[in-house]
């Protein structure tokens, strides 16, 4: 398996990051927020912008072990499954934390991502035997 193709989740968890980066300020100028809004800093009102924080935190981690995997040229097709993984659930939370904002839905899928890139270390240190 060419090692490159996990540049690819890499690039689109940037992608999104970018993407929340620019949203959230530009939902803020064409929505006047509420007062619950700006008290609780959610989007779209608020000073803070805790959804592109939870894109700047944890997924460090992610890019850390994609790059030991580049590096290391262990990049096969579970480490690609669960990058893409990853990359899809940080994508679906961002899509609630953004619209509906249920705090249950949102805290599972954080969970879910949080073991997604827990097992991708444990893989590397403790590969699967098979």
């Amino acid at each position: 398996m060419n090692s490159e193709m996990i540049l690819a989740p890499m690039g689109a968890l940037a992608g999104l990051t970018f993407f929340v980066l620019l949203f959230v300020p530009a939902r803020r100028m064409t929505r006047r927020p509420s007062p619950q809004d700006s008290a609780t800093g959610d989007i779209p009102g608020g000073l803070s912008n805790p959804n592109y924080a939870d894109l700047l935190e944890m997924p460090v981690l992610f890019y850390v072990i994609c790059l030991i995997l580049l590096v290391t040229n262990r990049v096969d097709d579970t480490f690609l499954y669960l990058a893409w993984i990853y990359v899809a659930l940080r994508a679906v939370h961002s899509a609630v934390h953004l619209t509906y904002d249920k705090l249950s839905h949102r805290m599972t899928l954080f969970a879910l991502s949080n073991l997604t890139v827990f097992a991708m270390w444990l893989f590397f240190f403790l590969p699967p035997v098979g």
